[in-house]
C-alpha cells in the first residue's frame, strides 16, 4: 500500500511539473503571441487573437471590450516597432506607434500569457492632441518625427555583457529613487544619458546657473533631476525585464504633492542598460483625469483617496 501510495505521489509530482511546464512560454512563444495579438487588433478581430475566455484590456486605465477602443481605431502598426520578451513572467511588450486612421499615437502594450493564450492585455497611448499636465488639450509633449530619429535598441547583448535579471531591475529603481529624493547623484547613468516622452526629448537642455544636479558637459542629460511636483513614484510594476537585450519596461506613476494641481501621469519607460548603468529612456504616458482609477489592475485596482469631489 505505501508503494503504491508513494508510486501515485510521485505520478502527482510528475503531472503536477508537466502542467506548470505547459503554461511557460519561451521567447519565440511570446513574440508569436504578441505577433498574433498585434495582428488580431490592427485587422479589428479579436476572436483571431488567441484570446482566453476571462481576458481583459485597458487602454488609459480604461476597460476597454472586445471589438472597441483600440479593437476599432487602430487600423495598421505604425513607424516605430520594438518588441521585448520575458520568459520569466510569461509577459511581452511593444513599444512604438500605431496608426488610427492617418494619425500615428505613440503607444505601449503589455500582454501576459497564461495556458497558451493571451489573458491580459494593457495600453498606453499617448496623441498628439492629448491633454497636458494641466488637463488643456493638445500640451503633451509629442514628437513622432523624433521618435524615429531615436528609436529604442532592438538587440542581442553577448552573454558575457547582460546583468541578472535582479540587478537590472536595481539599476533602473535608481532612476526612481533620485527623482523622489531630488538627488541625481542617486542615478546609476551613464552621462550623457537620453529620455524620451512619446518622442519629446527632455535632456540637452543648458543646466541652469547655480544648480548642484548632475549634467553632462553643462547640458542636462537622464540624470538631472528637477522638481516637478512629484511626490512619490508610485506603482513600478516591472513587466518585461529583457535579459537578452537588457532592456526593462516599467509601468509607474508620478503622484503629486498634495497642494499640486497638476495631473498625474502614469506611463510605460523603455529603459536600456550598458555596463550597469542607464543608457537611455523612452516613455510613453498620459495624463490622467483625478476621477480616473490607475491602473486599473490587481493589487492596483485603484489609488486612494478619491478626489474630494467622490466624498
Amino acid at each position: 500500500m505505501k508503494i503504491a501510495l508513494a508510486t501515485l505521489g510521485a505520478l502527482a509530482l510528475l503531472l503536477g511539473g508537466a502542467t506548470a511546464s505547459a503554461q511557460n512560454c519561451n521567447r519565440d512563444c511570446l513574440k508569436q503571441h504578441l505577433d498574433a495579438y498585434l495582428a488580431a487588433v490592427t485587422s479589428h478581430k479579436p476572436g483571431a487573437g488567441n484570446l482566453w475566455v476571462g481576458f481583459r484590456q485597458t487602454e488609459n486605465s480604461i476597460v476597454i471590450p472586445e471589438g472597441q477602443g483600440a479593437w476599432k481605431n487602430v487600423t495598421a502598426l505604425g513607424s516605430v516597432q520594438r518588441r521585448y520578451l520575458d520568459p520569466v513572467q510569461n509577459q511581452a511588450g511593444y513599444f512604438g506607434t500605431v496608426m488610427l486612421g492617418d494619425e500615428e499615437a505613440v503607444v505601449a502594450i503589455r500582454i501576459r500569457v497564461q495556458w497558451n493564450q493571451v489573458t491580459e492585455a494593457q495600453w498606453w497611448m499617448a496623441r498628439k492632441g492629448d491633454p497636458g499636465v494641466t488637463g488643456e488639450p493638445g500640451k503633451t509633449p509629442f514628437n513622432v518625427d523624433t521618435l524615429r530619429a531615436t528609436l529604442p535598441a532592438q538587440r542581442v547583448v553577448p552573454k558575457d555583457e547582460r546583468m541578472q535579471r535582479e540587478a537590472l531591475q536595481a539599476v533602473v529603481n535608481t532612476y526612481f529613487d533620485g527623482i523622489t529624493s531630488h538627488n541625481g547623484f542617486i542615478v546609476k547613468g551613464h552621462p550623457g544619458c537620453s529620455r524620451y516622452e512619446n518622442g519629446f526629448p527632455t535632456f540637452n537642455t543648458p543646466m541652469k546657473p547655480g544648480m548642484n544636479d548632475i549634467g553632462n558637459d553643462g547640458k542636462t542629460d537622464c540624470r538631472t533631476q528637477g522638481d516637478f511636483g512629484v511626490a512619490i513614484v508610485a506603482i513600478r510594476n516591472f513587466y518585461v525585464i529583457d535579459e537578452e537585450s537588457q532592456t526593462v519596461m516599467v509601468e509607474a506613476m508620478f503622484r503629486r504633492d498634495q497642494k499640486n494641481a497638476k495631473r498625474r501621469n502614469h506611463f510605460t519607460e523603455v529603459f536600456h542598460l550598458d555596463h550597469g548603468r542607464i543608457r537611455d529612456i523612452h516613455a510613453c504616458f498620459y495624463y490622467a483625469p483625478e476621477d480616473r482609477p490607475v491602473p486599473n489592475w490587481p493589487p492596483y485596482d485603484g489609488l486612494f483617496p478619491l478626489p474630494d469631489s467622490y466624498r
